[in-house]
């Protein structure tokens, strides 16, 4: 199945209680997650759960994240009533009366079987399933146990050689034409999620471009800058795609030395778009949103914002401000800065670069990342992924998507999202963290085995 499950009958859930997240949540009193669960695997947005129970989004959004407590007994019972919750998961008894907030030895009863074990039930529920879907379809998923992706290991030392200066220099002299033609190269297999092709090149580009730079004479310096700055921004790109932060940070330490020498706008903005991005993950989102939206402010006022290029890198700086926004729930900030973006690709009418179709992905990420997986779908409904430019982009747009519908609760749809993904970018699947983790999360909620040939995808991307 390709295309067709979007359009398909959602598959209900109605074991949602089950899932670890809400039983965490019910065995600590922790109801505004218990909402969340239940509202999600009713298949509800925000908006529509609020015209069920007579609340607003954004007061429900403050109940689901324990903003607005839920202490009135009647309150809950009617929520019970209304999301189909149990009402022992909400500490409430048969009666009027209520119990304590800690229901956790009533879920034998509920269910008729013992909770299960979560702590230590082995590598899939340590890597994140005790989160349940919060940990899953967040922004920010770990990696393996020790933070890593299952990327070969000579990927990493590689790089590590590159950025330790012990990658063997170029013979001779470098070929500034052939420098720029293998960079090209090396960036059409980033986008084409060719990552292990690109990993066998990425040492030797970064030691070739710093040594175009160290040798260049006077005149040709800005160029040779240019050029390392932007072999830099892509090594930054693979250890983000890695997890691999620290030495995100030092890549994107020499990318900036290079584009101030480099003096050219366009490229001091990306700069610190990509800063932004290593900022972010290393949660200094405040910060990372400053930069990007200081950079956009910038590249404004000394261009003008006169050609599509510009305007293209000036939608990109606003989009990734908005996700950075969306990570720290400011969903208000998130929304406004995405309307500017979008209102700056119509301005440079690019098919390319930064167009329309680029912020309706950017909307499926920002709506995924905020909780409204309802949204999230939506919006993934309405943007084919074959209009998206490159693998890379349309693998982005599985990823949000899958994780959308398992924070729905649709897992047979999430799993075939899932596998669009493999078929779109097998390497993707393979060796990104948040693709394990899904993985892992669909392996744990599917006891039944349901979801047909799960355990052997799973073999196949090392998920165990």
């Amino acid at each position: 199945m390709k295309l067709g499950w979007l359009e398909a009958a959602v598959v209900a859930d109605h074991r949602w209680y089950e899932l670890p997240e809400a039983k965490q949540a019910a065995a600590t009193g922790d109801f505004g997650v218990l909402l969340r669960v239940a509202r999600t695997a009713a298949r509800l947005t925000l908006a529509e759960a609020g015209q069920r129970c007579g609340y607003s989004a954004a007061t429900l959004s403050r109940i689901e994240r324990g903003r607005q407590p839920l202490t009135d007994v009647t309150v809950l019972r009617r929520l019970a009533e209304i999301f189909d919750i149990p009402p022992e998961l909400f500490g409430l008894v048969a009666g009027d009366g209520r119990t304590s907030n800690r229901v956790g030895g009533s879920l034998d009863r509920v269910h008729g079987e013992r909770p299960s074990r979560e702590v230590g039930d082995g590598p899939v529920r340590r890597r994140d399933v005790l989160g349940g879907l919060a940990g899953i379809v967040g922004a920010a998923l770990p990696g393996t146990d020790d933070g890593r992706a299952a990327m070969p290991g000579r990927v990493v030392s590689s790089l590590e050689d590159a950025l330790l200066g012990n990658a063997p220099p170029p013979t001779g002299p470098v070929d500034a034409a052939r420098l720029r033609a293998g960079l090209g190269t090396a960036w059409s297999d980033f986008h084409a999620c060719r990552y292990t092709r690109l990993s066998s090149r990425l040492s030797a580009l970064v030691s070739t471009a710093t040594a175009a730079h160290t040798t260049a004479d006077t005149d040709s310096r800005s160029t040779t800058a240019s050029t390392l700055a932007e072999t830099y921004h892509l090594t930054t790109q693979v250890l983000i795609k890695l997890h691999e932060d620290g030495m995100a940070w030092s890549a994107m330490d020499r990318a900036r030395q290079a584009a101030r020498e480099a003096d050219d706008p366009l490229l001091s903005a990306e700069t610190a778009r990509i800063s932004a991005i290593v900022l972010r993950r290393s949660g200094h989102r405040v910060r990372a949103e400053q930069t990007v939206i200081s950079a956009a402010q910038a590249l404004d006022a000394a261009t003008g914002l006169a050609s599509t290029e510009q305007s293209c890198t000036y939608g990109r700086l606003l989009a990734t401000a908005a996700y950075t926004a969306a990570l720290s729930d400011r969903r208000d900030t998130a929304w406004e800065l995405l309307a500017e973006a979008d209102e700056a690709s119509r301005r440079s009418r690019a098919n390319d670069g930064f167009a329309g179709v680029d912020v309706a992905l950017y909307k499926i990420s920002v709506a995924r990342t905020l909780g409204d997986f309802g949204a999230a779908v939506q919006y993934g409904r309405a943007l084919r992924p074959e209009q998206l430019g490159n693998v890379e982009r349309r693998a982005r747009y599985w990823e949000d998507v899958a994780l959308a519908l398992f924070g729905r609760g649709a897992h047979a749809e999430a799993y075939q999202a899932l596998l669009a993904a493999e078929q779109t970018a097998p390497q993707e699947v393979r060796y990104r963290p948040w693709a394990q983790q899904l993985t892992g999360a669909l392996l744990s909620v599917d006891r039944r085995q349901a979801l047909p040939g799960l355990r052997s995808f799973a073999a196949r991307t090392g998920v165990t």
